[in-house]
């Protein structure tokens, strides 16, 4: 990553950008010019870096680092020659580029527009490639004279014109030296390879602001790694793929059957490697032009099949790394492994179904498969399918009978057969004439029939037509749909304490459960109140749970086995014993300064009408004092007088006449 800030001066600039990279006691800068004309003109007047220290942002302790920064003279025999001995292709290219002849004139004003623009690209892309071409186009400087510790400005200028001293900055730097700079990892390295040619590949785009190239490193131990391509490969896309993305690479593996490792480095704008890549791993692999082929499918007394294949080349057969057999009861059908080996070619198949097709499949050093054509074999069968499991039926009130049952597990399964009987014990006959392919199935019964029961069995057969031994038998019960007859309740009236229920049950033999219902006359639904047991004929039920005041009402349900129900007349009552409980939760406060006594209590009784507050001094008749309404439930008595003791007691009086028990006394002194 480049790391930096560029701050343009009070003056605008249109000419340079400048990037850095921070290194150890070094700081490199790099020159952009943002055209061909911008390039001319700094290469003509030269640029000047002075350099400060930054402290809190004074800048002082100015430094010349480079007086006139622009590109090798036409005459700089020395720098040239030692360019053009490292690469004289690239060397003469940047020189004809700087210094060209009057060959272009021949050229279109708008051609030659293109050429120089093409030829300035190009120019800039060598200068990311080779920091020695940067250097010779005055577009790279490194200041080695730095601490790490320190901040500094750099301010570029240029000047006025070739023969003045005096400049016009163009822009200036901050750089923080302890932040060194890093490059991009590149961890997305990937390839594949086919027989001896391997191509890697990786996203290039997405380090288009680290790398301008990048370089192919190959090794065959995966620790030393020698570079493969004599130029930066770089990213380049034509008018057809202007969102290309990806770089691919292909390189020849020059020795077969051996592992070969790739990693791959990214050259930045200062012509320098960033870290190894991930490393990507393939294999070389002899070239193999056959496939696999099956020998033979023998069927070994009709139990198992016995095979043998090889590569159709024989030549071939052993560069595979393994062979794996593969069987599927369809040709087209998904094939599943029974067996595989990297050295026999032969396999005894103990467990075969009846149609068996067999593929045999060759994997290559680089895992990359070959696939045989099918061989069949087939199995006479001539063993019966498993007998059904796990019957289930269900019957509705119409007698439609649902059957069920845990499908069968044989892969040449044809259908099943229904079986039925009216006994257990007489002969099941087939009732349907198509195989039933599915595990469940339908039947309807006869309902006007003196048989309340029918029995079913199933039975499985094969494609060969042979059938299992019938399943067990499954008992159905005929659906009823006459409800029992009625229950009848006789009476219902008061006793002294409870209410008497006379009742008379079904006398219906199928009769599975009867109840009594029981609810308040203001209620909207019964409640189950009692369960009979089925011996029970004592035809008399005492409740006891009621409520003085209280209306209930009765009635009888009875079922049987098919949920048909029948029910009595309902009939009620009025349980009405004259007395209520008395009045227990009564609580008294004494205020002699305003000279009364407070009575609260509380009643959970219903219609009461009123309330009748009865006061007598210790040891005489209590007499009335007060008739309240019936949601009153407080009294203040203010004709007491100190030093006597009072005793109170309260009665609730009803709508219906009836009176709750008088209540004990409470003692109060006052």
């Amino acid at each position: 990553m480049l790391i930096g800030s560029d701050k343009l001066a009070s003056q605008t600039n249109d000419l340079i950008f400048v990037k850095h990279f921070t290194k150890k006691n070094k700081v490199v800068l790099r020159v952009l010019p943002k055209n061909k004309t911008s390039f001319d003109e700094t290469t003509a007047k030269a640029i000047e870096v002075v350099r400060y220290d930054n402290i809190n942002g004074v800048l002082t302790n100015s430094i010349v680092i480079e007086d006139l920064l622009r590109s090798f003279h036409i005459a700089d025999t020395l720098n040239w020659m030692k360019l053009f001995r490292k690469d004289k292709d690239k060397a003469g290219f940047i020189y004809s580029m700087l210094y060209p002849t009057n060959t272009n004139e021949k050229l279109a004003a708008d051609e030659k527009t293109k050429f120089e623009k093409m030829t300035f690209d190009m120019m800039l892309l060598s200068c990311d490639l080779d920091r020695d071409i940067a250097n010779a186009c005055g577009l790279y400087l490194a200041d080695s004279s730095i601490s790490n510790s320190k901040k500094y400005t750099y301010k570029i200028a240029m000047y006025t014109n070739s023969m003045s001293a005096t400049t016009n900055q163009l822009l200036s730097l901050d750089i923080d030296a302890s932040q060194l700079s890093t490059n991009k990892n590149i961890t997305d390295l990937k390839g594949k390879s086919k027989k001896r040619v391997c191509t890697i590949n990786w996203q290039a785009a997405n380090y288009n602001s680290d790398y301008s190239g990048y370089n192919i490193y190959r090794s065959t131990d995966n620790v030393n790694f020698k570079k493969v391509n004599r130029s930066p490969v770089i990213l380049l896309s034509t008018q057809f793929e202007k969102n290309k993305r990806y770089i691919h690479y292909g390189d020849t593996m020059r020795e077969a059957n051996k592992k070969y490792y790739y990693h791959i480095k990214g050259i930045n704008f200062f012509g320098e490697e960033g870290d190894a890549s991930n490393v990507f791993t393939t294999i070389s692999i002899t070239d193999v032009t056959s496939i696999p082929f099956i020998d033979s499918a023998k069927v070994i007394q009709n139990k198992m099949v016995k095979l043998k294949w090889r590569m159709e080349d024989d030549k071939e057969t052993t560069l595979p790394k393994k062979y794996i057999l593969m069987r599927s009861d369809k040709d087209n059908g998904v094939y599943k492994t029974i067996y595989e080996s990297s050295t026999n070619l032969n396999y005894s198949d103990r467990s075969p179904g009846q149609l068996n097709f067999y593929r045999v499949a060759a994997v290559l050093i680089n895992d990359d498969t070959l696939f045989s054509y099918s061989r069949f074999a087939n199995i006479i069968d001539t063993i019966a399918p498993a007998s059904p499991k796990d019957l289930k039926a269900i019957v509705d009130k119409k007698g439609i009978v649902t059957i069920s049952w845990t499908k069968s597990k044989e892969s040449d399964l044809q259908g099943y057969k229904l079986f039925k009987s009216n006994r257990l014990n007489d002969e099941f006959v087939q009732i349907n004439n198509k195989f039933i392919t599915d595990s469940f199935t339908t039947d309807k019964l006869n309902l006007k029939t003196l048989s309340k029961k029918i029995y079913y069995k199933i039975a499985a057969s094969d494609n060969n037509f042979n059938a299992s031994a019938l399943s067990e038998a499954i008992e159905v019960k005929r659906p009823d749909t006459i409800p029992p007859q009625a229950p009848i309740l006789v009476s219902v009236s008061q006793k002294t304490n409870c209410i008497e229920v006379r009742y008379i049950l079904s006398n219906s033999d199928d009769v599975n459960k009867e109840i009594l219902f029981k609810k308040k006359i203001d209620e909207i639904e019964f409640k189950d109140y009692y369960t009979f047991d089925p011996k029970d004929s004592t035809g008399i039920i005492l409740d006891t749970l009621v409520e003085p005041g209280q209306t209930y009402e009765y009635q009888l349900r009875s079922s049987d086995e098919d949920k048909n129900i029948s029910y009595s007349r309902s009939l009620d009552v009025l349980f009405e014993t004259g007395f209520r409980k008395k009045i227990n939760d009564i609580t008294f406060t004494v205020d002699r300064t305003s000279k009364k006594i407070d009575l609260t209590w509380k009643y959970d009784e219903k219609n009461v009408e009123k309330y009748v507050i009865y006061r007598s001094k210790k040891d005489e008749i209590p007499t009335i004092v007060k008739t309240l309404e019936g949601n009153t439930l407080q009294f203040t008595d203010k004709t007491v007088n100190m030093g006597n003791v009072y005793e109170y007691r309260i009665k609730a009086a009803m709508a219906n006449g009836a009176e709750s028990i008088i209540s004990s006394p409470v003692t109060v002194e006052y």
